[in-house]
């Protein structure tokens, strides 16, 4: 009943979040609910919330994945960085908050491929290949963002079988989904970030998202892909779901989250983005310094293939073999 409902919002409110535009609008105008608040003043919810935000965009400033001799090819054309977002309404918003945060005048270009009501249970793994490489035969990506699961707390349907929420079953299957995504946009050269899911408002979905996010963030690490953790950014200084959250450095709570409880404000995706902003960065940062140590370089390798770049001219050495 819960997947209903979420589908129902999502549908809601992506007529919010489908341009950045239309998203600050939202966030203006939108009737403010009544605040949820605890009783600790505004002035001393920012300096309890900032070691958790320090340490979000610490982990954040990391840059903890090889250079990928696609985005040195962007590099050294000088060409667009392209930013591809893959998800579903949470999607849209990732993208609105990316396409406000990574500046065109540095070359970003940053693509929505997300769409609402969508998630990793409505396909089957064949189907979910054959979409995600029509989506990026025409736009290859340098850098992809997925933002699925706020849809997929359900059962999934697989070789005839029904595998029921979170059993191992379920888990293998949605595994197998996720392996099948990540590994069709590595080939095409791109190194992959997962955004996970910020704390919710309803108790027993909020249940759901947080076994969804364990097991996604534990996936990831086997995957070697960053997983952007939006919790400690989403909840107030005791922990807990509030409407209203300060800003980095403010003193005033503004409105983060839509009236349902599940969805962000446009500031909301802002903050619970700004780490993965950060590590797009210095991301970005570490392949230039590598491109330009390189050249004139030899022939480019080929665009799935990553770079192992002397530590000296990354500032880091690569600590996997494919992001």
């Amino acid at each position: 009943m819960r997947a209903v409902v979420l589908d129902r919002t999502a549908v809601l409110f992506v007529g919010v979040a489908m341009g950045v535009m239309m998203g600050l609008a939202f966030a203006s105008h939108a009737p403010a609910p009544p605040r949820v608040a605890p009783a600790a003043s505004a002035a001393s919810a920012a300096p309890a919330r900032t070691p958790a935000i320090k340490a979000a965009a610490a982990r954040a400033a990391e840059c903890d994945v090889p250079v990928q001799a696609r985005m040195l090819q962007t590099l050294a054309k000088g060409g667009q960085i392209n930013v591809g977002v893959f998800g579903d309404s949470f999607g849209d918003g990732v993208w609105a908050a990316l396409y406000r945060r990574l500046p065109k005048s540095d070359h970003y270009n940053v693509v929505k491929f997300s769409q609402e009501s969508t998630g990793l249970t409505r396909y089957d793994l064949a189907s979910l290949e054959d979409r995600t490489t029509a989506q990026i035969a025409s736009q290859p990506v340098d850098v992809a963002v997925i933002d699925f699961g706020a849809n997929d707390m359900r059962g999934i349907v697989q070789d005839g079988h029904v595998y029921q929420l979170f059993t191992p079953a379920w888990r293998v299957a949605y595994g197998q989904r996720i392996d099948r995504m990540v590994a069709l946009l590595r080939s095409r050269g791109a190194v992959v970030y997962w955004v996970g899911l910020p704390k919710m408002r309803d108790a027993a979905y909020d249940q759901d998202v947080a076994q969804m996010n364990a097991f996604l963030s534990d996936h990831m690490a086997q995957l070697g892909v960053p997983f952007i953790d939006t919790q400690p950014l989403s909840v107030d200084q005791s922990g807990a779901f509030n409407a209203y959250l300060p800003t980095p450095g403010g003193t005033e709570p503004k409105l983060m989250r839509a009236n349902d409880g599940i969805h962000m404000t446009m500031a909301g995706y802002e903050l619970i983005t700004a780490p993965l902003v950060d590590r797009i960065q210095a991301y970005v940062a570490q392949s230039r310094k590598a491109a330009a140590a390189l050249s004139p370089a030899g022939p480019a390798a080929p665009a799935g293939q990553a770079v192992a770049a002397p530590a000296e001219a990354a500032g880091a050495a690569p600590v996997s073999p494919a992001a």
